[in-house]
């Protein structure tokens, strides 16, 4: 089976090694990587339609972008889970260590930012990658059909970039899928209970009205607001003062610049009174405009005078 990243010529395309570095070492990560990250990215149809484009080097069509932009991903991270094994030998009497003749190993730092280097050039591709993808959509008739596209069709916000204009994510692509099932539940908690599950499908459709256009910024600022003071409160997220991202096990030391506890309970009041205003807009819009939103249903609270019933002889409730 081909594969994005085959041989030394690929990764030396991204990555700056020895003239004696031995890929084979590097090659079983790869493959391991390509089947469980790729393919649960964009499917397996859109990736053999990757890997068999001929790639153009200088071109700025997207799908040869995209390709560069996995093949420099696949290469890093590949990389990074190979490390912890490259100088390791295994024989029938255990493991041994391989050291170079002449070469000084490096220290714990400088293998830390070797690390961290790798894993954020790794998302740095993959975020432009889909980027690009997001923006040519026809370029990519294999990943749009897949079940990798649409479950984001079935919800408000749809992409990673608009997420990112309410709350800063660093454009990163693997934080936005771990968020999705904390939007789906958000959306089902606020906006299907007030809009209806009609008007809610109305707003997932594509549309050039500028009311609806608005309305559907408005109700994607509201499910950011509420996503993020949700988000803050779990563990699988690292919070700074002005973004979060997946939480890392490999940049441990990158922690202490997280928020505290404190700051994070702060940080979710600020996003559920802001997510609460969000959705008073986004129902003064719709309420405003019955022309256009015409499957909403006012849900009103009758007050008090409402309930009262005149008769002849009396007032009732």
């Amino acid at each position: 089976m081909a594969r994005l990243i085959e041989t030394i010529e690929d990764l030396k395309k991204y990555i700056v090694v020895s003239a004696t570095f031995d890929f084979k070492k590097v090659l079983p990560h790869s493959e391991r990587v390509e089947r469980e990250l790729i393919f649960d990215l964009i499917g397996l149809e859109q990736y053999d339609t990757l890997v068999v484009h001929t790639l153009v080097p200088d071109s700025s069509a997207p799908i040869d972008q995209v390709k560069k932009l996995f093949q420099e991903a696949m290469s890093n991270l590949a990389l990074l889970e190979a490390l912890p094994t490259i100088n390791i030998l295994i024989t029938n009497s255990g493991t041994k260590s391989v050291e170079a003749e002449k070469a000084v190993a490096a220290d714990w730092k400088d293998k830390r930012d070797l690390s961290r280097s790798l894993l954020k050039i790794y998302n740095k591709a993959i975020d432009y990658a889909f980027q690009i993808m997001e923006e040519n959509k026809t370029v990519f008739p294999e990943w749009v059909a897949s079940k990798y596209y649409t479950i984001f069709k079935e919800l408000i916000v749809q992409q990673t970039s608009q997420f990112n204009e309410h709350y800063s994510i660093k454009k990163n692509r693997q934080t936005f899928i771990a968020l999705r099932p904390i939007m789906s539940e958000i959306e089902d908690q606020f906006l299907k209970g007030m809009l209806g599950e009609c008007t809610l499908d109305f707003l997932k459709t594509q549309s050039n009205e500028p009311i609806v256009l608005k309305a559907q910024k408005e109700a994607r600022k509201a499910v950011v607001a509420f996503t993020v003071a949700k988000a803050a409160i779990t563990g699988t997220f690292e919070f700074t003062d002005s973004s979060f991202t997946v939480a890392s096990d490999q940049l441990p030391w990158e922690k202490q610049q997280v928020l505290s506890k404190e700051d994070r309970n702060d940080l979710k009041a600020d996003r559920e009174t802001a997510g609460a205003e969000y959705l008073k807009s986004l129902k003064k819009i719709i309420v405003d405009n019955p022309l256009i939103f015409t499957c909403y249903e006012d849900k009103i609270e009758k007050g008090i005078n409402d309930k009262i019933i005149r008769k002849k002889s009396g007032l009732f409730l």
